[in-house]
């Protein structure tokens, strides 16, 4: 990713932030294989097989397996029209300076995973809230428990879980990479949700950033959604937005 910065010095401060979401994908997602033409996330789950192109040129060397995620400073060029289709955009958000106060839920106690215990209850929520169909859930929980429980020791992430009445409801998951704090897996049980709980658990992991000294504290969300504009209230602002598209077949 630094091959993108030699020329283009401007762009450090957000290809520094998608560096983030992609040392994301590479912890919870797939492996990660840097080429000269562009980043790749290889996963077992077709679904999260990436490719991050470093230039309008690269884009046509990208194999059809691959879902292409844009950011706005690689421009769709007319390979891309006659052959990809768009599937969707994430906008990139940073948290406004000064913005780092919210009303919080005093019934949540928010406890940070240190043990197997702990990444148990983190996985069931996540599952249960990401997989709303049986059927759904049980494909995904165990992958994304196996992610969770191969990630717990490690340094640089923070896996937050609230719990209402010793139970658990809530999580988020924050990733420290160089200087930036990325947000990620923000999921409310069903039940649960509109009781400010998504709130009160980013506090807690922007109140740690900020302790840690992190600079910049950054997400990403689908533009335009409910949690774009949710994210919009707490005083995260747009950054940059990034097209992701599929080969048509």
């Amino acid at each position: 990713m630094n091959k993108i910065l030699e020329n283009n010095s401007n762009l450090t401060y957000k290809v520094n932030i998608l560096e983030n979401h992609i040392n994301f994908l590479s912890k919870h997602r797939g492996l990660r294989e840097s080429l000269e033409y562009g980043e790749f996330i290889h996963s077992d789950k077709t679904e999260y097989n990436i490719a991050f192109p470093l230039s309008t040129e690269a884009i046509e060397k990208i194999s059809k397996n691959y879902t292409m995620y844009l950011p706005q400073w690689v421009l769709i060029n007319e390979y891309m029209k006659l052959n990809c289709k768009k599937a969707g955009c994430l906008t990139y958000m940073v948290l406004t300076a000064g913005k780092t106060k919210w009303e919080a839920n005093e019934k949540i106690i928010i406890k940070k995973a240190s043990s197997l215990s702990d990444i148990e209850d983190f996985s069931l929520v996540q599952g249960r809230a990401f997989c709303e169909a049986e059927e759904e859930f049980n494909e995904w929980y165990p992958w994304m428990r196996e992610k969770n429980i191969n990630n717990l020791d490690d340094k640089t992430q923070s896996f937050y879980v609230a719990y209402e009445n010793e139970k658990p409801v809530a999580v988020t998951l924050c990733i420290y990479h160089k200087n930036i704090a990325g947000i990620y897996a923000v999921a409310t049980m069903p039940q649960h949700r509109k009781k400010g709980i998504s709130t009160t658990l980013i506090q807690r992991a922007v109140d740690d950033a900020i302790r840690n000294n992190m600079s910049t504290i950054t997400l990403q969300t689908s533009t335009e959604s409910y949690a774009h504009s949710f994210y919009k209230k707490l005083g995260f602002e747009d950054a940059f937005d990034c097209s992701i598209h599929k080969a048509i077949d």
